[in-house]
C-alpha cells in the first residue's frame, strides 16, 4: 500500500468526527463515480466552488490531500483526474476509507449524534485545559520580552494627546479625566499592540519558502509529529529544486515566540499569550467552522471586545457572518476563569444558527460549560473575590449578548464588513470566506441613466450613489465598494482607523502595488461619451503614490490611455467618441513594512459622512456614426 496515501487518510482522523465522516463519504462518492464511469470527463472533474468541495472536503484536514495524492491536479477553477492517470491508487483510497471493506459499504450505521457530541466535547475540554498555558509565569516573562512596550506606550500617548485635544471639555473633573485617560490608554495600547503584531512581529504562511533557493513551495503531504506541542507536520515541496520543506503546526505558544509564523491558530495562540503577559483579561475564541481569534475585557467599555490579530480588526464581531459569509454554529471562548458560549455576539441570525447547531443538545452544552467553569473557579488558590468579580462580569456579558439577536431590524445599512484578507485568494474563495461579489467584475451602463451620468462614492458610508445631475435625485444606491468595481488586485481593502477617526482604501501589506478599476460602457449604439470629469481624494506619505489613468475604447475599436495628472479636479474631452471607459487608480511605493499604508485612496474623516470621496461625471452625446458592426 502507498505510504503517502496512508498518511493522507490517517490525517483525516485529526478532524472532528462529523467533519471526518462527511469528508469520507464525499471521497468515497468521488471514487465510486470515477470507477463506474472511468471514461467520463464529468465524473473526473470537481469545481473548487462546488458544494462538495466547499462544505465537505475543504473543512477536513487531509481530504484534498487524498485527491491530489491519487493523481488529481488543479487547473484554475477546478481539480480533475487526467485520463491517463492510473485508477489503482483510486481503488486503494476506496479500500483505505472503508477500512478494507467494499467501496459501497459506507459507515452510515454509526450513532452520529453521540460520536459527534463526544468529539465536540473533547475539543471543548482540550481547549479549556490548553488556555492555562498562558498562565505560566515564565512563559509570560518570555512573551513580554518580545514586545516593544516603551515604543508602543509612546505611540499610545501620542494618540491620547490627539484625542484629548479634539475632545476638550471643561465639564469633567480632574480626577474623572485622569481615570478616563488611564482606561483609554489601556484600550489604545491594545490597538497599537495589534498593529505591531500584525505588521511587525508575526507572519502569515500559506506555504513556506525553500530555505535553499528561496522559491515557493507547494503543499504535498502531512505526517504525524512526536512533539506534544505540535499537532502535525506539513510537507511542502520546492517547485524549483524539489526538496521537501517541513512546516510544523505548533499548538503551544512557546516555540512560536521564536518562529513567529503560522496561520490563524498560531496567530491567535501567540497574541492571546502576549495579552495575558501584559495584564489584559484575554480569552482564546474558537469558531467551530474553522477560525480562531482573541477577546479582551475592556474595563472602559465594561464588555468583551472582539480582536482578530490575523485581520488587524477590533470590535467587528459580525465580520465573519456578514463579511466572510460564514455559516456559524458554535463559537466558544476559553479563559483562565471560565468557558462561555459566545456565539450570539457574532450573529444577527439566531434562527439560522440554531438550525445548524446539531453537535449536541443545548442543555447538555450548558451543563458541560457550567461544570468546567465551576471546576476552575473552585480550584485551590482561586480567590472568592475573583469569583465574585467574574460572576458580575458574566452577567454583564449575558445582557450584552441578549441585545444582539433581537437587533436584526436596527443594523445600519451604512455599516459594512470586509471579506477576509489573510490567506491566499484561492484558499479564501474556496472556503466561502470571500465571494465573487466581493471580487467585483461590474460594469456600469451609463446610457441607462440618461445623457448625463454622475457616480458618487463615499468611503465613510462605503456607498455608491448614481444621481440625477439636474436635481440631485438618487437613482441607485449600492453599499460595498467592491460590488461596483470591474477589477481589483493587490489585496485592496477598506481600512478604518478608529483611533485616528479616518478611513481609506489601502493595499495588502504583502504587495508592492494595488489597483482598482471602475468600468463604464454606453449600451445604446446611437450614443457615445462626450466629456469626462473626475474629483477624488487621496493622501500619500513617505514617497508613496496614488496615480490615475483612463483606458478608453472607441466605436471603431481603437483604444487609448489618458493620464490623469490631478485627480482632485480633472476634466477632459479626449475620450470624446468612446463607447467604453475604465477609471484606474494605482497605489504603490512607500517605505518599510508599513509601505502599504502610505498610499491611501479616498482618505477621509469618519465624521465627514456626507461629502463624496469620489465623483465621476460623464456626459453623453449623439454619435455621428454607429459603432463598428452595428
Amino acid at each position: 500500500m502507498d505510504e503517502s496515501l496512508e498518511c493522507c487518510v490517517m490525517s483525516l482522523e485529526e478532524n472532528a468526527e462529523d467533519v471526518r465522516d462527511e469528508a469520507r463519504r464525499a471521497l468515497l462518492s468521488i471514487c465510486r463515480n470515477v470507477l463506474r464511469s472511468p471514461d467520463s470527463c464529468r465524473s473526473r472533474e470537481l469545481r473548487l466552488d462546488d458544494e462538495v468541495v466547499v462544505e465537505k472536503l475543504l473543512p477536513a484536514v487531509g481530504a484534498m490531500e487524498c485527491l491530489f495524492d491519487i493523481g488529481y491536479v488543479e487547473d484554475g477553477e477546478r481539480i480533475f483526474l487526467p485520463q491517463d492517470a492510473s485508477l489503482l491508487k483510486l481503488q486503494s483510497l476506496s479500500r483505505l476509507l472503508c477500512g478494507g471493506k467494499d467501496v459501497n459499504l459506507i459507515t452510515d450505521d454509526i450513532d452520529k449524534t453521540s460520536t459527534t457530541q463526544k468529539a465536540f466535547f473533547n475539543r471543548v475540554v482540550s481547549h479549556f485545559r490548553g488556555v492555562m498555558d498562558y498562565e505560566d509565569p515564565e512563559l509570560q516573562r518570555m512573551a513580554k520580552r518580545v514586545v516593544p512596550v516603551v515604543q508602543l506606550e509612546i505611540a499610545t500617548m501620542e494618540k491620547i494627546r490627539d484625542l484629548q485635544n479634539s475632545l476638550k471639555s471643561g465639564s469633567a473633573t480632574e480626577a474623572s479625566s485622569q481615570l478616563e485617560a488611564e482606561l483609554m490608554a489601556k484600550d489604545l495600547f491594545l490597538v497599537e499592540l495589534l498593529r505591531w503584531f500584525k505588521y511587525r512581529f508575526f507572519k502569515w504562511v500559506n506555504s513556506p519558502k525553500c530555505p535553499t533557493c528561496g522559491a515557493e513551495c507547494v503543499y504535498e503531504n502531512v505526517i504525524r509529529s512526536t512533539d506534544p506541542h505540535c499537532s502535525r507536520i506539513e510537507l511542502h515541496r520546492c517547485q524549483r529544486c524539489g526538496i521537501v520543506v517541513e512546516f510544523p503546526r505548533y499548538t503551544h505558544p512557546k516555540p512560536l515566540l521564536t518562529l513567529r509564523r503560522g496561520r490563524c491558530g498560531e496567530w491567535a495562540n501567540v497574541f492571546t499569550l502576549l495579552c495575558r503577559s501584559l495584564g489584559y483579561d484575554a480569552r482564546f475564541v474558537c469558531d467551530e467552522t474553522d477560525h480562531v481569534w482573541t477577546e479582551i475585557w475592556s474595563a472602559s467599555n465594561k464588555r468583551w471586545i472582539h480582536v482578530d490579530p490575523c485581520e488587524n480588526v477590533v470590535d467587528k464581531p459580525l465580520m465573519y457572518e456578514k463579511g466572510w459569509h460564514k455559516k456559524l454554529t458554535y463559537i466558544i471562548a476559553y479563559s483562565r476563569d471560565e468557558v462561555q458560549d459566545v456565539t450570539w455576539r457574532y450573529t444577527r441570525d439566531q434562527e439560522a444558527v440554531m438550525k445548524r447547531r446539531k453537535a449536541c443538545s443545548e442543555q447538555s452544552l450548558r451543563h458541560l460549560l457550567q461544570s468546567l467553569t465551576s471546576q476552575r473557579q473552585n480550584a485551590a488558590g482561586y480567590s472568592r473575590a475573583r469569583r465574585e468579580y467574574v460572576v458580575k462580569r458574566s452577567l454583564l456579558e449575558l445582557g450584552d449578548m441578549l441585545y444582539i439577536p433581537n437587533s436584526q431590524g436596527t443594523d445600519s445599512d451604512e455599516e459594512t464588513y470586509e471579506a477576509r484578507t489573510s490567506g491566499c485568494l484561492l484558499w479564501r474563495l474556496a472556503r466561502g470566506e470571500i465571494t465573487n461579489d466581493d471580487l467585483g467584475c461590474y460594469t456600469w451602463d451609463i446610457s441607462s441613466y440618461g445623457q448625463m451620468f454622475e457616480l458618487r462614492y463615499n468611503v465613510v458610508k462605503d456607498r455608491y450613489h448614481a444621481v440625477r445631475c439636474d436635481n440631485g435625485d438618487i437613482l441607485e444606491r449600492t453599499s460595498g465598494w467592491k460590488k461596483r468595481v470591474r477589477h481589483s488586485e493587490g489585496g485592496i481593502f477598506r481600512k478604518v482607523e478608529d483611533d485616528w477617526k479616518m478611513v481609506y482604501l489601502a493595499r495588502s501589506s504583502d504587495t508592492a502595488r494595488g489597483r482598482v478599476q471602475w468600468s463604464f460602457e454606453v449600451g445604446k449604439s446611437k450614443l457615445c461619451i462626450g466629456t469626462f470629469a473626475l474629483k477624488a481624494k487621496s493622501e500619500v506619505f513617505h514617497g508613496a503614490t496614488v496615480s490615475w489613468e483612463l483606458e478608453v475604447t472607441f466605436h471603431d475599436d481603437r483604444t487609448a490611455v489618458i493620464d490623469v495628472p490631478n485627480c482632485s479636479n480633472f476634466r477632459t474631452e479626449e475620450a470624446r467618441g468612446a463607447v467604453r471607459l475604465s477609471v484606474v487608480a494605482t497605489l504603490s511605493g512607500g517605505e518599510g513594512r508599513e509601505a502599504w499604508q502610505h498610499a491611501q485612496l479616498f482618505r477621509q474623516s469618519l465624521d465627514n459622512t456626507e461629502e463624496p470621496s469620489m465623483i465621476i461625471n460623464i456626459q453623453l452625446k449623439s454619435c455621428s456614426r454607429h459603432r463598428h458592426g452595428v
